[in-house]
């Protein structure tokens, strides 16, 4: 299967357009000159640009008497038989380095470029798909059955641990060699360069050291802890999350220790001049002595430390009576093999609300590193004019010192979609939306707006709709109307609003795709009231709005309003019904919203791909939608390792 570079549907190998959105499957426009060149040439026939899929390789060889040389060369090239992938060479024309060496075999890596860039691999179908059934027992036999090298069975073993550890995308075995083709990650940042050269603090050191920590049980049970200590092997990718280049076996000859894990992290204190005194340093250098070896134990201190350390700094910074202590929550007793929350975290549920999650957690308070949004609307295919109206305020604020950047940032966000006669939709949508604008520029100076303030601005802009209404003596269908959703951003703090039946999406890597609101309509009323779904949905009113702001005075206004505190990046999709109906975001938001959590994603393209799916998709109705893209990170303001 071909899969589509634009709207990433899938179509039969042989064709020349997607059948779904017309983009091409035989070139690829150069982003450097404009010029159509074909995928299967990784450079521009125009420009000669590089634009190829490079992927790493892993290759296992049976060791041979007769071989001694370190290097490994193949006659051809292309590393396969079908000719897909095309052996890079470094400047110097080497093609495989060696990296470990076990009792039988050595491994070496290398680079390839994808020649068939839009088609799938057929292993992650069968690693998800065929092989889920056996996985409840011991899969490794059934993965020698499927021809699978065993080079890659650490990877399949730890696959939910991705992207932490790589996936593994393409992997075969040609007579007694074994390769498994990884992601290409050599340009993510080394974590020993940050630690060595940019003098970090103290509560992102600990942060670093306890992934690293929590990693190394896992990675004892597929004796591969060697990935640890091998120190360009330890990477963060554009977001700042962590991962690993590739998977190093254990040598038998010279096991790895807790001993020499706390020796490297001493050597990397050593060269970056922080002070031995700290209790940082000192804890490191007990583990570097084999004094203290056990992972529960040091964790425990690790985090201790890191609460000690926030406790300092609220000491000597007052936080104005917020209550931080839910962002410093530690681990149970009882630790796990590995928790991927810990690289980046959950939702955290402010306790006077309704429940987002149940297992939030995570070991360093996060700040705001970027904020970002886009509005887009869209007639749709069947509507002759637009009611659905959107606003976006977003103020960020950049501090740079010797030793920090410090980003502020907030923002508003709004979508409405009106009803009820001619013009009068439009007309109502604009009118909350420049109401609530207004209202939040007087009543949100300084302090986050609390529950009172922004019910008091949306029954401000229903009075306004209301009153109009009124005026006109209008009655029925004739009184104008609109639904709301808002959110507000400050910092890590998020506050969602809504009333009626247009929605808010939260996405994020751990938790996936989150409804936050719940449509204010018949079906979902009867829901709440004990109705089975089937038949809440069967009746003739079951979509029929139960609030919207206009039609009714305040007292039948009743909105919900939710507040937390986000522990990971995540992307916020507002969006009126033409977008949402027909579960289009449940079924399709890891191809079109997913991807745009990273920051190397364009939110200009990402919208662009998501309108015009929805207009195929539903089109029905007018389509609206905002993104509001929020990175945070372990937060950095302590003065002393």
């Amino acid at each position: 299967m071909l899969v589509c570079p634009q709207c990433h549907s899938e179509n039969p190998n042989n064709s020349e357009v997607c059948q779904h959105c017309q983009t091409s499957l035989v070139h690829y426009t150069c982003p450097h000159c404009g010029h159509d060149t074909p995928f299967s040439e990784p450079y521009c026939q125009e420009c000669g640009a590089f634009n190829g899929q490079l992927w790493q390789v892993i290759v296992t060889q049976p060791i041979k008497s007769e071989q001694t040389d370190d290097n490994l060369s193949f006659n051809d090239k292309y590393l396969d038989l079908r000719q897909r992938y095309q052996i890079w060479s470094d400047q110097e024309g080497v093609q495989f380095q060696i990296i470990a060496t076990t009792a039988t075999h050595k491994i070496y890596q290398g680079q390839v470029v994808d020649c068939q860039p839009l088609e799938k691999s057929t292993l992650p179908v069968l690693i998800s798909g065929l092989l889920q059934e056996s996985e409840q027992d011991d899969p490794t036999l059934f993965w020698e059955q499927m021809g699978i090298p065993s080079a890659a069975f650490p990877y399949l073993t730890l696959k939910d641990l991705n992207p932490v550890i790589p996936e593994v995308y393409d992997a075969w075995v040609d007579n007694e060699t074994e390769v498994i083709i990884l992601p290409h990650r050599h340009h993510w940042q080394e974590i020993p360069d940050l630690l060595i050269n940019h003098s970090l603090l103290t509560l992102q050191i600990i942060y670093w050291l306890n992934q690293i920590v929590t990693l190394w049980t896992s990675l004892s049970v597929i004796n591969c802890r060697q990935s640890l200590l091998i120190e360009d092997n330890l990477r963060l990718d554009e977001d700042q999350s962590f991962g690993l280049l590739k998977l190093y076996p254990d040598p038998a000859h010279d096991p790895p220790s807790f001993q020499k894990l706390g020796q490297l992290w001493q050597t990397w204190f050593n060269k970056g001049g922080y002070p031995s005194s700290s209790k940082l340093a000192i804890l490191i250098q007990q583990v570097a002595e084999g004094k203290l070896y056990q992972v529960a134990e040091l964790r425990l201190q690790l985090q201790d430390l890191a609460a000690e350390q926030q406790m300092i700094e609220d000491q000597e910074k007052p936080s104005n009576g917020e209550d931080r202590s839910s962002s410093l929550e530690l681990l149970g007793e009882e630790l796990p093999d590995f928790q991927p929350e810990l690289l980046s975290g959950d939702l955290e549920q402010n306790p006077t609300t309704t429940e987002i999650n149940d297992d939030s957690t995570a070991v360093l308070p996060m700040e705001l590193v970027n904020l970002t949004a886009l509005g887009c609307t869209d007639r749709g295919r069947q509507r002759d004019h637009n009611e659905d109206y959107f606003g976006m305020n977003t103020w960020v604020n950049i501090r740079q010192t010797n030793h920090s950047t410090i980003v502020d940032g907030r923002g508003l966000y709004i979508v409405c979609d009106g009803m009820g006669g001619h013009a009068a939709g439009e007309v109502a949508s604009k009118m909350a939306v420049e109401t609530l604008e207004e209202f939040f520029a007087e009543h949100w100076q300084e302090d986050f707006p609390d529950e009172e303030t922004i019910l008091k601005g949306i029954l401000l802009a229903n009075k306004n709709l209301y009153d109009v209404n009124q005026k006109n003596a209008s009655s029925g269908s004739g009184r104008m109307g609109t639904t709301l959703v808002l959110i507000l951003v400050d910092q890590t703090k998020v506050a969602v609003a809504h009333v009626g039946d247009s929605r808010v999406y939260a996405i994020s890597g751990k938790q996936g795709v989150q409804q936050l609101t719940i449509d204010h309509e018949v079906g979902q009323r009867a829901i709440q009231n004990g109705v089975d779904p089937k038949l809440a949905y069967a009746r003739p009113d079951a979509y029929q709005l139960t609030q919207a702001l206009g039609p009714h005075e305040n007292k039948h206004i009743q909105p919900d309003i939710l507040f937390f505190k986000l522990l990971e990046d995540s992307l916020f999709l507002l969006c009126s019904d033409g977008l949402c109906d027909n579960d289009l975001v449940e079924d399709h938001w890891e191809t079109y919203l997913l991807p745009l959590l990273k920051s190397s994603q364009s939110l200009e393209k990402g919208m662009g791909r998501l309108i015009d799916f929805a207009n195929s998709y539903n089109g029905h109705d007018n389509i609206t939608a905002v993104f509001v893209r929020v990175k945070i990170r372990p937060k950095i303001n302590a003065k002393d390792c």
